[in-house]
């Protein structure tokens, strides 16, 4: 039997404040990203510390949501949108074990209409 996501469960505040997000990026506390999010952010012109530059930029008006990981429901992860390079993009993170975890970085896909509003 498959994992179930949870439609409807997520958080409109950040899990985990920004700052703290920053040092365990500037101190090395990270995993390595998935093999997903590594071609995502490649086929961008991203490298794996380009990403965590952008990571490093953002700000809180960039948050767009916090939903619990697919397979471990008391983990949750951070959503925020950014423009780069004209472009929208999705970057999702979680703290696992004192470390950061970069779990997606792509094109913003979504409906331009924002649940937030």
């Amino acid at each position: 039997m498959g994992v179930k996501k949870h439609p409807g469960a997520f958080k409109i505040r950040p899990t985990y404040p920004l700052e703290k997000i920053k040092t365990l990026i500037r101190t090395g506390k990270t995993f390595s990203p998935g093999v997903q999010v590594i071609e995502s952010g490649s086929n961008l012109g991203f490298s794996i510390e380009e990403m965590h530059e952008q990571v490093l930029e953002l700000e809180t008006g960039d948050f767009y949501k916090s939903d619990p990981d697919f397979y471990n429901r008391k983990v949750w992860q951070d959503a925020y949108k950014k423009e780069i390079g004209g472009k929208s993009i999705y970057i999702k993170f979680k703290v696992f074990d004192g470390r950061f975890l970069l779990t997606s970085f792509k094109i913003d896909t979504s409906d331009t209409n924002d649940w937030r509003i």
